[in-house]
């Protein structure tokens, strides 16, 4: 006869294993596809279509940043998505500067402006997008909604 401590143990076992094969599913993107459509109003936002996208590893994307630096006074500050998180978590960058989201993970990911004033496409392993931000703002993945980060503009 089993005890209830056996029970509890393949219960919470079955649970682990279900939540798992959740989260790993979440690559299809979201079902009810809430993403805004890039608008015009203040945000001066430029996503690449999914087919453009460019698969980026970090050494060349060190060397693509720093070019870009040399050849104008804005920066572009590099947001990882990887381990279900955005890292760094908050950054803060200067009015003018360009934030580049890059999915290192393993399922798709977007970042978006938690009014919805601006949004990414769903990146793939080892897409990006950049965007100019103009003002401060929290953001989170609409597919996985315990990611979030935020953008402080000065």
């Amino acid at each position: 006869m089993y005890s209830l401590k056996h029970f509890f143990k393949v219960g919470f076992s079955a649970f682990a294993l279900v939540s798992l094969l959740n989260v790993t599913s979440c690559n299809s993107g979201s079902k009810d596809d809430t993403i805004p459509e890039e608008t015009t109003a203040p945000v001066s936002a430029t996503a690449e279509s999914p087919a453009s996208m460019s698969t980026v590893d970090s050494a060349s994307a060190a060397k693509n940043l720093t070019a870009a630096e040399s050849n104008s006074k804005a920066e572009t500050h590099v947001v990882t998505i990887e381990n279900m998180k955005f890292n760094p978590a908050t950054i803060t960058v200067n009015k003018g500067d360009n934030v580049t989201f890059i999915n290192k993970d393993i399922v798709a990911h977007n970042a978006t402006e938690v009014q919805n004033t601006w949004a990414s496409p769903m990146l793939q392993t080892g897409q990006s997008w950049t965007f100019n931000p103009e003002k401060t703002a929290d953001y989170y993945c609409t597919v996985h909604v315990v990611m979030k980060g935020k953008i402080i503009v000065k």
